[in-house]
């Protein structure tokens, strides 16, 4: 049986000689669109800017992306939907060994591609409680976010924002300048009790934006109320003994796939991204 590290170094790999182009790979489904209900109906609701979006190289939609980088989200989206499919699951957190990897533009952008198919409703949760920056790339004025709902006796509806993309529903995080205990709010009952609200629901995925993997025990303390983790590396940035430990502090859990980041392939002039899926239990 491989380990972690195994389907890492073959992403890494697969990455600088793979050549086919994108369009080839992606076939758009015409499956019907399924009148799926949340059955957690949020309080609140948010328009996102479209200019804003833009600035933070988020999915903005309107004919206004590169073709080309959409295309690379669409080959993640299926990817993703299709190792969710093969293990049953509909739940996956979305970490990278450090910060400024890529992880919450990958997350960002992965809702908004799957929300955009039209199957599943999607809620995007940003568990980053040290740092989160959801809110920030989405351009989401916030009042409260996770670490109030986790904090307090606050609803799960009061934090959870409806969108106006279709089929996006976003929980934002908040800065807190306190010294809270991250690890022990992340394991807490409650937050294993929203996961579960949201878990094996039929037509919902949720994506959670974790905090790095090395940093703390912020990942290790939620991961187990979560499915698997897809984790982004970024060419240029990630080093060979950052992934060594990952993998190693990943060892228990199951890895969806690996993302590549920026890849240098000079025949993309994009930044673009690459997927592993690696769905069998390491």
């Amino acid at each position: 049986m491989e380990q972690p590290l195994d389907h890492i170094s073959r992403a890494l790999e697969r990455a600088q000689s793979e050549q086919r182009g994108v369009r080839s790979w992606v076939r758009p489904t015409t499956t019907d669109v399924r009148a799926v209900e949340l059955a957690i109906a949020p309080k609140g609701s948010v328009t996102l800017a479209e200019q804003h979006l833009r600035e933070h190289h988020v999915l903005c939609g309107r004919g206004k992306e590169d073709p080309a980088v959409s295309d690379r989200y669409r080959l993640l989206r299926t990817r993703v939907i299709q190792a969710l499919k093969l293990q049953g699951q509909n739940t996956f957190g979305v970490t990278s060994p450090g910060p400024k990897e890529g992880k919450t533009l990958t997350s960002i952008n992965l809702a908004i591609s799957i929300a955009r198919e039209g199957s599943y409703k999607v809620v995007l949760i940003d568990a980053d409680l040290r740092k989160p920056s959801v809110a920030d790339d989405l351009g989401i004025a916030v009042d409260k976010g996770l670490i109030d709902y986790l904090s307090s006796n606050l609803e799960f509806t009061d934090i959870l924002l409806g969108t106006d993309i279709d089929n996006l529903y976003v929980v934002p995080g908040r800065r807190e300048e306190s010294n809270v205990a991250v690890p022990e709010l992340l394991s807490s009952d409650k937050m294993r009790k929203l996961i579960e609200q949201l878990h094996g629901r039929d037509g919902c995925i949720v994506i959670v934006d974790l905090p790095p993997a090395r940093l703390g025990d912020d990942v290790v303390a939620l991961a187990p109320y979560l499915d698997s983790i897809l984790l982004v590396v970024r060419e240029g940035a990630t080093a060979i003994n950052e992934l060594k430990e990952s993998a190693e502090l990943l060892r228990d859990f199951t890895i969806l796939g690996t993302v590549l980041n920026q890849s240098s392939d000079r025949k993309l002039h994009f930044e673009g991204y690459y997927y592993h899926a690696a769905p069998e239990r390491v």
